[in-house]
């Protein structure tokens, strides 16, 4: 009784933070976009948007160690296991350390001989383009490092933190456009990448001296704690992360540049602003969920399924508001628009949001049963599902968008349809591990 009361105090103080630091992220987000289309006009903030997307293919050359990590470090953490905590914590720091390391080497010969605007096919800007990306890589991998400790926190099932980390970087982030704008600087890409990645890495650099030294300095990562085997553990479970993270980026991160490349900065613009605006309803529902990722690795642990069967009946239950939210944003959607960044910088679609609903509930109804399956570590099916997705979704976005003449929004419906795999199987999955009838490839 003690544990589960315990399990469930923190769930309901990360659902309270996360809930607040949400609101307080989309209302930043909300503000970004039309201060960044003052200070870049139209068509430099499509191309900004583009180049940022590399930060999530970036994200997957960390292996999938955070999550690996995540789901080990959570059971040592919940069966009081101090020695093990020392080496998973060491040892996926130091190995970390060498894959950054290695990646940076790589990345800077690389630099020397490729021209990133040629390769985005926008040779207008070629210095800033070229600039950014390389400020933007350079900061990425130094985060690699510095966001274990947003994994440490998780796995004491404190998830809030790391969104408290993002949060007020994003924060700092606008206000340094505020302050650069009010003395008068010409912002160009170069200084929105700095101001983008610059607070954050710093507000993860604070968080790491401040637990090592202040909170739990016995857990200092040592070169006595390096440990092969355990890296193992972090290792496998992370591999199959890292290819799940992979399919992720080309279904969520491929588009940008799809459309940059069919169409052009313009559209990456509009299409922009049409998914961050769909993604609301979306995202507080998927942040609910995910608060309970590390309560599920908890609950397995201790093979409390009737305490995650209940959950999911929440969700469910649930996901009904998700549905009503859509309808409503969607019949409001030109008066909103219009309103959040001027009837200038945006054309309305209704393709276009009838596609986007359609990925967003489909996503949504997906996110009820997969971070029980993230938890209980079986990711196999998950895998294949996103190698699948590896395969099919650029040519289906080109097929949609350019040969169906659907436009930017038969991107979307691409992904959507991409989406509707894992949609299929996941379920499945879970109500095996439910009925304690999970064999052959589903227990993989």
């Amino acid at each position: 009784m003690l544990n589960l009361n315990k399990r469930a105090s923190r769930l309901k103080l990360s659902v309270y933070l996360n809930l607040i630091l949400k609101i307080i992220s989309i209302t930043i987000s909300l503000l970004l976009v039309p201060v960044l289309l003052v200070a870049l006009g139209k068509e430099k903030y499509g191309i900004w948007v583009t180049v940022f997307t590399f930060i999530g293919w970036l994200n997957v050359f960390d292996l999938g160690l955070g999550e690996g990590l995540k789901l080990k470090l959570t059971a040592a953490f919940s069966l009081k296991k101090t020695q093990k905590i020392n080496k998973l914590i060491t040892s996926t720091y130091f190995f970390t350390f060498v894959v950054t390391s290695f990646l940076l080497l790589v990345f800077i010969l690389i630099n020397l001989f490729v021209d990133w605007s040629l390769l985005l096919g926008v040779n207008k800007y070629a210095n800033e383009i070229n600039n950014s990306i390389f400020i933007l890589v350079v900061f990425v991998l130094l985060i690699f490092i510095a966001k274990i400790i947003g994994t440490i926190y998780s796995s004491l099932q404190l998830p809030f933190v790391e969104n408290i980390i993002k949060t007020f970087g994003q924060l700092f982030f606008l206000i340094g456009l505020l302050f650069l704008n009010f003395i008068d600087v010409k912002l160009n890409l170069i200084w929105i990448t700095v101001f983008s990645l610059l607070p954050t890495f710093l507000m993860y650099l604070g968080f790491n001296i401040s637990f090592f030294k202040f909170k739990a300095s016995f857990l200092i990562p040592k070169i006595q704690n390096i440990c092969k085997d355990t890296l193992k553990e972090v290792v496998k479970p992370g591999f199959s992360f890292f290819i799940i993270q992979l399919g992720c980026i080309i279904l969520y991160s491929s588009d940008n540049v799809i459309i940059l490349k069919l169409f052009s900065a313009n559209e990456v613009t509009y299409y922009s602003i049409y998914y961050k605006y769909y993604s609301f309803p979306f995202m507080f529902y998927g942040l609910f969920i995910s608060s309970h990722w590390n309560a599920f690795i908890d609950a397995l642990a201790k093979e409390d399924f009737l305490w995650i069967k209940k959950k999911i009946l929440l969700f469910k239950k649930l996901l009904l508001l998700v549905i009503l939210s859509y309808v409503f944003i969607y019949f409001l959607e030109k008066k909103l628009l219009w309103l959040w960044v001027g009837k200038e910088n945006i054309k309305i679609d209704s393709t276009m949001s009838i596609n986007m609903i359609l990925y967003f509930l489909i996503s949504s109804y997906t996110t009820i049963y997969m971070y029980v399956i993230n938890a209980y570590g079986k990711l196999y099916i998950q895998l294949l599902g996103y190698v699948l997705i590896t395969i099919i979704n650029i040519p289906l976005s080109i097929f949609l968008a350019k040969y169906y003449n659907l436009g930017a929004s038969g991107v979307i419906l691409a992904s959507s349809v991409c989406l509707l795999i894992l949609g299929i199987v996941i379920p499945i999955q879970y109500k095996k591990i439910m009925s304690h009838k999970i064999s052959g490839i589903w227990n993989k």
